[in-house]
């Protein structure tokens, strides 16, 4: 079988798996989803690694590797903060995501266009990987966000507690903030490295300003003002959760900016 098929395959089983443990919440369930979710995580890295020593430079130059590195990111960066977060039922919203990320890139035709003289360098490495692992925390930081709007919608029209053993308001709260505020600095830099190496480097007559551009931007722009909103307290907790989750849908926007890119 191939692997972006049996990887498909493996993460369609994760995200089955997850949604049943949400309605029953029984333990076997959660740890059949951790199994078949870091299955596909391993044949999707060493797949990775493939492509990267075939090409030479990372596997994230047009839109249908972005999506396939992007959700590869989300799910590494779940498993990593698995032993700190202890949340079991985040795989019951994270699996969709990630594997709705996953299909997108799967439906887009991978078009290997001619390969620039700045992929081979190590700038471009560390670019990709900055903007991607700081968008895979802007994600995360959405989906505890997503959970905080949701908490805090129940709890001001008294409505019923959710059945599922959400995280609290707090809780969501704090691994939001925490997310955003370690996400940032990584997209920050990674943003910046893009400018800065255009100025040096860069053919300015070749430069036209597109989706990806503004939506970097705009994101960028965004969460820092959930930020401000965070260290200065100015901003309601409600508040900076909407500006969390429209920072993640611009980060959305960067991946497929890449297309007219």
């Amino acid at each position: 079988m191939n692997p972006q098929n049996f990887t498909l395959f493996l993460y369609t089983a994760a995200l089955a798996f997850a949604l049943i443990y949400g309605g029953f919440q029984k333990r076997p369930l959660f740890w059949l989803t951790l199994a078949f979710a870091s299955a596909g995580f391993l044949i999707q890295t060493a797949r990775i690694g493939w492509l990267w020593g075939k090409l030479g430079y990372p596997p994230a130059t047009n839109l249908h590797q972005l999506f396939e590195i992007s959700a590869w990111a989300i799910l590494a960066l779940y498993l990593c903060l698995y032993p700190l977060t202890r949340s079991k039922i985040l795989t019951f919203f994270l699996m969709p995501l990630v594997m709705l990320i996953f299909l997108l890139g799967f439906m887009v035709p991978d078009l290997v266009a001619e390969p620039k003289s700045f992929y081979f360098t190590p700038w471009f490495t560390i670019h990709i990987f900055l903007l991607v692992f700081g968008m895979a925390f802007f994600f995360l930081s959405f989906l505890y966000a997503a959970i905080f709007i949701m908490q805090d919608h129940s709890l001001r029209h008294h409505h019923h507690p959710s059945e599922l053993p959400i995280p609290s308001l707090e809780e969501a709260e704090k691994w939001s903030s925490k997310l955003l505020l370690t996400g940032y600095p990584l997209f920050t830099v990674g943003l910046a490295s893009a400018i800065f190496y255009g100025i040096l480097y860069g053919d300015r007559r070749d430069w036209k300003p597109g989706l990806l551009e503004g939506a970097s931007v705009l994101a960028w722009l965004v969460l820092g003002v959930a930020i401000y909103g965070l260290i200065s307290a100015k901003v309601h907790p409600r508040r900076r959760s909407w500006l969390v989750v429209a920072g993640a849908a611009f980060s959305v926007l960067i991946i497929i900016g890449i297309m007219w890119h």
